[in-house]
């Protein structure tokens, strides 16, 4: 009985010292730090130690650049007090860079793209159709159906691509008003034909006139940020006087929030 505890022992405090020793990568989605990983694991920006000059690799769907950037902390930027922010310096000017973009640390040692994203024609009749119907389950009858943008990705490796798309339309943009038929959505399209499923990441749906602001979501990318193989979806959402930026992971036909940081009211 003493020896089988002793080897449980070991065998833990083993695995726990292989864990301390793997790297922790912090992850930057549009200046915030939105969290990290460590041995395929995630961690919560609290977490996370950056040093006074951070390097990272810019990930991207629409090239294979892996220039490394060097980001500048700054703990206590005045819009944003609340979150640990990194800022890029350009690379031909000393000011900085407010870049949109997702960053990983520049230790991920995996592919970050096992799988390229494919962009979708957004007046396709198929995709206008699905997301019409979808926008009527959510009570939007009368407007007309917007798509900003629609890429096809297999995001788990099992062979099978999923769709994701954004869409918005706002009959004004000027004033704080949303009227009734206003939306924004990104929306995660599981499967194909008469069996395909679709799940909402983040979206606004308005059946009547409300003071409010508006939002326009985007993908700012598709990425393994693990190294598990699996990629996920980063989104952005904003609004004239904030900014989200939000990270999903995709498993077992399920879409989970990862990390959700953002900025402004």
């Amino acid at each position: 009985m003493t020896r089988i505890l002793v080897f449980i022992s070991v065998v833990v405090l083993t695995g726990n010292a292989l864990l301390a020793q793997e790297p922790i990568i912090p992850i930057v989605q549009g200046n915030y730090l939105v969290g990290g990983t460590q041995g395929g694991k995630w961690l919560k920006p609290a977490r996370v130690p950056l040093g006074a000059s951070p390097k990272f690799r810019s990930v991207r769907n629409d090239t294979d650049d892996t220039t490394i950037l060097t980001g500048q902390t700054d703990e206590k930027w005045d819009a944003c007090n609340e979150n640990r922010i990194v800022r890029f310096r350009s690379r031909d000017d000393e000011d900085d860079d407010q870049l949109p973009g997702l960053f990983i640390g520049e230790r991920a040692g995996w592919n970050l793209i096992p799988r390229r994203p494919t962009s979708l024609d957004t007046g396709d009749a198929a995709i206008t159709d699905a997301v019409t119907t979808f926008l009527r389950s959510k009570g939007i009858t009368r407007s007309p159906t917007k798509i900003k943008e629609a890429i096809s990705v297999d995001l788990d490796g099992d062979g099978t691509a999923e769709m994701i798309i954004t869409g918005h339309y706002y009959r004004r943009w000027d004033e704080f008003e949303l009227s009734a038929g206003d939306y924004s959505f990104a929306l995660l399209r599981v499967g194909s034909g008469p069996s395909a499923r679709n799940i909402l990441l983040d979206g606004q749906f308005f059946d009547q006139r409300i003071d409010a602001d508006y939002a326009e979501h985007s993908i700012v990318a598709v990425a393994d940020l693990n190294g598990d193989g699996r990629m996920e979806i980063a989104i952005r959402s904003t609004h004239s006087e904030s900014d989200r930026q939000m990270l999903f992971e995709f498993q077992k036909d399920k879409a989970v929030m990862i990390f959700d940081e953002s900025c402004g009211g």
